[in-house]
């Protein structure tokens, strides 16, 4: 009854429209009624509301008609014929219900849809897209072709099926499942297990040194200290701040982490399998994930060695990516100690001043100016001679308070002494 009640206002609307088309015509001719614009004005609004009408009673017609026939057939026990076609898109018995969106199913509900009919293209959806979901569940594991990115989710054929969010420490992320409430929980399970081993493979393939480090088994205090420390900074630190540890370890201990990546240079200690690119990206990666902030912070392009930017203002940021910074200037750590290894091999004699060198421009990346600007803020005097840059190492000096000697007899408190007081 309902679905022929829609239909005949469908019909009654249709002749309503085409009587006002009538009149429309009526009124565009010349000298057939008076007041011609005001009724060409009348006419076009009557037919916009009429029109908007009928396309609003069309669309709850095809929904009623689309409900029903999917009614029928749950209540007969029928089995649907279902599509899924190459754009993704679910036909069941004819009839266009939604999108499949990696593992969600979008259902395709138009304006005026009933409860009713809500009901019935998820039940519909349930028994006919729900074989589809578990396929691709197993697809998944059976391929592993899946991928993380910047946003934290982890895709398959570009949609999102997990996400991940911040867990204990930064390389033990939690993990957030994206599919939709149709599929089965053991196959939502499977999903999870298999997305989590992936994970956590892909961190320790990648970032195998680091994790080396923080499962290091030694009884030194020392070495362990120095590992401990090494690990919290995501594999990079300053040298100054663990001059304590470096004093109390001798050659056959820093062999111990040498042997786990560990470079021990002039200004940083650092495992340097972590300055490669994927190393970088996915470190970056899993700590704005565990801080929740920092989006907004982007590496430096890989390859270059030098950057001159006075809008970077988080140092830390830049040393996680394996940049060292003076002043407004960037280097990255590694290039730096095989900058020191050059200037050293060029002029063993450290109070001689040394010559600049193309090798330690193209080392670097950068042209004449910045390297002086650099190799300045270094602590070395640069100077031309015959036509030539030299540079010569001149530490700053350490100024000694010198305490000024007090005067004993000089006391304030002395003057108490001579008070009389009775």
């Amino acid at each position: 009854m309902k679905l022929d009640k829609l239909e005949g206002n469908v019909d009654s609307l249709s002749n309503r429209i085409a009587n006002v088309r009538t009149w429309s015509y009526v009124s565009n001719k010349i000298n057939w009624v008076e007041n011609q614009s005001y009724w060409i004005e009348k006419t076009k609004l009557l037919e916009d509301k009429l029109s908007d009408r009928l396309h609003e009673e069309l669309t709850k017609t095809f929904i009623d008609k689309r409900a029903s026939i999917l009614a029928r057939g749950l209540k007969q026990d029928m089995d649907f014929k279902t599509e899924i076609m190459e754009d993704d898109k679910v036909i069941i018995d004819k009839q266009f219900i939604g999108n499949l969106k990696g593992l969600r199913f979008e259902m395709d509900l138009k304006v005026g849809a009933l409860e009713t009919d809500i009901k019935s293209l998820k039940k519909a959806a349930r028994q006919t897209v729900g074989p589809e979901l578990k396929k691709r569940v197993q697809l998944i594991i059976d391929t592993g072709l899946i991928e993380i990115k910047n946003d934290f989710k982890i895709y398959w054929k570009n949609f999102p099926i997990a996400k991940l969010e911040a867990g204990k420490d930064y390389l033990n992320p939690e993990l957030f499942l994206i599919v939709d409430d149709i599929l089965e929980n053991n196959d939502k399970q499977r999903l999870s297990d298999f997305v989590e081993k992936w994970i956590k493979e892909k961190i320790n393939t990648i970032l195998n040194s680091l994790i080396n480090l923080k499962d290091l088994k030694e009884s030194n205090s020392s070495i362990k200290a120095l590992a401990y420390q090494l690990y919290e900074n995501n594999g990079v630190i300053k040298r100054e701040n663990v001059v304590d540890y470096l004093k109390n370890l001798a050659q056959e201990e820093r062999k111990i982490l040498r042997d786990l990546g560990v470079k021990f240079g002039r200004y940083h200690v650092f495992l340097f399998k972590l300055l490669k690119p994927e190393a970088v990206s996915l470190r970056i990666l899993l700590w704005k994930n565990y801080h929740q902030k920092y989006f907004d912070l982007t590496p430096p392009t890989f390859g270059l060695n030098f950057l001159d930017n006075k809008d970077q203002k988080n140092k830390n940021f830049m040393l996680l990516c394996g940049f060292e910074n003076f002043d407004n200037l960037f280097v990255r750590i590694d290039i730096l100690e095989r900058l020191f290894v050059l200037i050293i091999n060029s002029n063993p004699d450290k109070d001689k001043e040394i010559k600049l060198i193309p090798e330690m421009l193209n080392l670097l990346g950068c042209n004449k100016e910045n390297f002086k600007k650099l190799i300045e803020k270094m602590n070395y005097k640069t100077f031309e001679k015959e036509n030539n840059t030299y540079f010569k190492y001149q530490p700053k000096r350490k100024v000694k308070k010198i305490l000024k000697k007090i005067d004993p007899t000089n006391n304030p408190f002395k003057v108490l002494k001579n008070l009389n007081f009775t």
